[in-house]
């Protein structure tokens, strides 16, 4: 093999494992992103179904009391109600966050995707130098 050939190949070897390396970082970096934002948003979302929870059910037990010698089941059946349409609620809310949320290592795969290209790129113009 050609010296020049090998030291071309060394090159390339050597850039495509700083590419890999420079990704690799980036994916490291985006998953801590994506870990750190989990936990807050669990933290946040069960401190605040808690605090919900908590208030709606005084609330519910503070109507069925008010209402106890008259509606009673009136009052029991509307707070039922009420918690039923307020789960149907949050199940929507959930099922849309969930799905407009981007998906893990976006970055890093849009730039595996244009290294992949320009790489291809560079072959194709290689080899169209070499013909002539």
């Amino acid at each position: 093999m050609n010296p020049n050939a090998k030291a071309a190949l060394k090159r390339v070897a050597a850039s495509l494992l700083g590419m890999g390396q420079t990704r690799l970082e980036l994916a490291g970096v985006e998953l801590a992103q994506a870990r750190q934002n989990t936990v807050r948003t669990v933290l946040w979302s069960v401190l605040t179904a808690l605090a919900v929870a908590f208030a709606s059910l005084f609330v519910c037990v503070l109507v069925v009391a008010l209402a106890w010698d008259t509606h009673r089941f009136i009052a029991i059946a509307g707070c039922a109600a009420f918690y039923v349409v307020l789960a149907v609620y949050f199940y929507v809310q959930l099922k849309d966050t969930l799905a407009a949320q981007p998906p893990l290592f976006e970055a890093t795969i849009a730039e595996l995707g244009r290294d992949k290209n320009a790489l291809l790129e560079g072959l194709s113009g290689d080899n169209t130098q070499g013909q002539q």
